[in-house]
This record gives structure tokens, sequence and C-alpha cells, in this order.
């Protein structure tokens, strides 16, 4: 078929929507034009510059959710901590994150992605160097629960920029190729652990502390042209032609990749302009509903999310496995979440993402198995492998569902409710772990997690059809 005959084929917008200057064209009709141009195009339209910038935030925010697990075994033989102390920082963390994802998620739907990310991100590289500084157990947890507000908001935000610019056909493939660091983030700490934590006193996990500052380096990409503000955004708050030239560049970079004429944009249904608190947008049907159904899935996800990456060395230690370490093994298993986010890209926008959290949930709690009935080193590496692999498999999609089924005016806040407030499941876990490995030991505790893994794939199934639906038609 021809380009001709192709943007034939497909419904355009109706010819006033087009041809009318801006300045007499009802806002409506003008966030739908734009949000059309935007779902038609082949490809990525901004700078691959981009890619450094949200691929930097994925790989430093996992970095550092991960890293407290790496260090607390040493960091509790330095400070002398307490069982209950040791809970406390990573709670804290995780009460950040919901406080975080959830505050600044509604600001940025009121003051704009990127202005947000940038404050965003300026926290998270003070309060990595804060926690490396820390000298007790209580500065340890204050410095923690500023680091878990960067980290809760920087998810949500990367996801919803993410999804605001990629093209209707591609959202997934574009979320999935940039959290592809984020498995590279997760495994790094265990990696550097290794020698780090070899060093005499306190240097090595204050050095691992700090890395995450890192991230302040990427505010110089925050440019119209390398990382712009979300189109979508400045529509709804009346900033049209700032919109309109953003969109236009990327309409012109995807004219210079492909050589041609682009597609012809596909009418769709108008969103509100924004106004009003945005979480309160989220309390009308349908999106009540699926509001419940996320934050239902993330707080049970992230219950064995975070037991399995805060505990993993304390656990595999408990094991008994006959390997060099338990940081080494942790290092192997955490190399299973690169593959798994690897292979995302691929088939994301293949597999609707109901399906696709499923399988990813199946290698999870295939690897949960394993750890719980292992007898020898083999089967243990081979489950954290597994484990770590599912997580990936399973969080890509689940990102892409919650970032794509809420209305722009209150995208962000829906992240922040669902996956933030979500993270309450990975706050309260601390209690039933430490506890269950007391008194029962770690194969318990995979068993336990095994169990909160199908608990969540019971949830997806209740999630709406997504994959290649634009935005503003998943937005009414």
């Amino acid at each position: 078929m021809t380009q001709q005959t192709q943007q034939e084929a497909v419904p355009r917008v109706g010819r006033s929507a087009q041809s009318a200057p801006s300045g007499s064209r009802p806002a409506h009709e003008l966030i739908a034009a734009l949000n059309a141009r935007l779902d038609r195009l082949p490809g990525w339209g901004l700078h691959p510059a981009v890619y450094a910038v949200l691929g930097m935030c994925y790989l430093l925010a996992f970095y550092d959710i991960a890293v407290i697990g790496v260090v607390l075994p040493r960091l509790a033989d330095d400070m002398h901590l307490t069982g209950s102390q040791e809970a406390l920082p990573i709670t804290l963390n995780l009460i950040g994150y919901i406080v975080g994802a959830y505050a600044l998620g509604n600001v940025a739907d009121a003051l704009g992605r990127r202005r947000t990310l940038a404050i965003v991100m300026t926290l998270l590289a003070a309060s990595s160097l804060l926690t490396a500084l820390s000298w007790n157990d209580v500065s340890l947890a204050a410095f923690r629960f500023i680091a878990g507000v960067a980290i809760g908001s920087q998810i949500t935000l990367s996801a919803t920029l993410i999804g605001e610019f990629a093209p209707a056909t591609s959202r997934g493939r574009y979320l999935a190729k940039n959290i592809v660091w984020a498995s590279v983030g997760n495994v790094i700490p265990a990696i550097l652990a290794i020698p780090l934590l070899r060093i005499d006193g306190t240097a090595g996990w204050r050095i691992l502390f700090a890395i995450p500052a890192l991230v302040v380096f990427a505010l110089v990409l925050f440019r119209d042209h390398i990382l712009p503000e979300s189109p979508r955004w400045l529509a709804t708050h009346e900033h049209h032609a700032r919109a309109d030239r953003i969109v236009s560049a990327m309409e012109d970079r995807n004219r210079a990749r492909t050589g041609g004429e682009l597609p012809a944009p596909v009418e769709v249904p108008a969103e509100e302009n924004a106004g009003g608190f945005p979480t309160s947008a989220l309390f009308r049907r349908p999106f009540v509903g699926r509001l419940a159904v996320v934050f239902a899935f993330w707080f049970i996800f992230y219950f064995a999310v975070y037991a399995f990456l805060a505990y993993e060395t304390t656990l595999l230690d408990d094991l008994d496995a006959t390997l060099p370490s338990s940081v080494v093994i942790t290092a192997i298993g955490f190399a299973g979440g690169i593959l798994g986010a690897a292979l995302q890209p691929l088939f994301i926008d293949r597999i609707e993402r109901r399906t696709n959290v499923i399988a990813g949930l199946a290698v999870f709690l295939l690897g949960f198995v394993m750890l719980a009935v292992a007898t020898g080193p083999a089967l243990v590496v081979v489950g954290a492998f597994l484990a770590s692999a599912g997580l990936f498999l399973s969080i890509i999609p689940a990102y892409a569902y919650t970032a794509e089924i809420f209305p722009t005016r209150a995208r962000a806040a829906a992240m922040g409710v669902g996956d933030g407030l979500g993270h309450a499941g990975g706050a309260v876990q601390p209690y039933v772990v430490v506890p269950l490995l007391a008194a029962a030991g770690a194969r318990s505790v995979f068993a336990l997690l095994a169990a909160v893994t199908v608990a969540a794939a019971l949830v997806m199934l209740f999630a709406i059809r997504t994959n290649r639906r634009a935005l503003t038609e998943l937005s009414q």
C-alpha cells in the first residue's frame, strides 16, 4: 500500500480543525488537533539526548532503591543497629516515596512536568550526599525519607513524560527502552559493593550512597530543543503556541528521519482543559475504578518487590548458599533484571499490557518458588536470576499501563496515587518479613512472596485494554 493510499484510508481530523487559525479555534479543538498530531508520529520526535536524561533518571533512581539492601548488613554492623532500627530507614524511604509521588505528581499536573522533574533531580542529588554523611540511625532514616520523596516523584514523572511524548502505537516500547537503564541501576550497587565494602571503616558504603548525586548533571539538558515540556500538558494549560512549536519540531525530526510526509492525523476526542485540584478528576467514573485496580496491584506487588530488593542479601545468607558470598549471588541475580528489561521492547506493544504483566509475574513467581525449595547453590542462583528477570518483565508494562489510563490533567497525580501510594505495600513489608525470617527462616519468606505474587496477578485480570489506543481515547 502506498503512503498516499495509507493516508486516505485513515480517518482525518475535520477540515476546520486543521485549517482554522489557532486564535479563532476553541480550546478543545486545539487540544484534540495537537494530540492527533502527536499520536500519528511514526517514531520518537525528540533529540536523542532525551534518552540520556530519562535513562539516567531511571538508572540512578533504581540504583538508590537497590543500594540499601546491598549495604544494610555492613551498615548495621558499623552503626550497631537492631532489627527495628534496620527496618526504619527502609520504611521511611518508602513513606517518602509515597509522599513524593503523590504530592509532586499533583505539582507536576499544576506547574509542569519538566519544571517539577528538575526540582526532583536536585532533591535526589542532595539527599544522596546527605545519606552518605549519616552518623546514626536517626540521621540515616531522615535522609532516606528525603531520598524517597525524590525517587517516587522522579519515576512517576519520567513515565508520564515518556507516555505523553511517544506515539500511540509505540508508547510501551519507548518506556521499556528507558527502563532498561533502571535494570542496570538495579545491579550496579551489588557489583560496586564487592570491592567497596572491603574497604576498612565506613568509606565504602558512604561512597555507594553518594553515587546518585551524579543525576544533577542531567539538568544541563533541560532545554526546549532537547527535553521540552510535555506539549499535551501545555495544551491543556492554554499554552497552545508553545505546544505547537514543540510538536512541529517533533514532526520535522520525523520527516527528516523518514524522508517523506507524515501520515494524516487520526481524529481523536478532545480533552478537558486543566482546572481545580488534579486528584479530584480521578474520583469520577471511569477513573475511580481504574485507580482502585492500579492501587491494589502496586500495593501487593511492591510488598514482594521491596522485600526482595531490601532483604535479598540477608535472605540468601540465611539459606547458607555455598557460594563465595550472598553479595555475589545478588549481583548475578540482578543481571536477570537486565535481561528481562532488554526483552520487553521487543514485544511490549505486541502483547496486551494485562497479559504482559501477568506473564512477567509468572517468571517472578517461579524465581521465588525455586528460592523457597533450593537445596544447593545452583537453584539459589537460578532462582535469584529468575526473580530479578520477572520483576522487570512485569514492572515495565505495569508502569506503561498506569501512565496511560488517566487524563492529561491528572496523569501524574494518578501515577502518584497508584504507583506512589501503592508503595505502602513496600513500607509495611519489613514488619512482616523481618519477624517471619527470625521465626521461620528465609524459605518461609520466599514462600510468602510467591503467594503475594499470585495475588498481584489476580488483580491484573481487571485491567482494561490499552495497547495501540490513543491517550485521548483512554482519557474519556
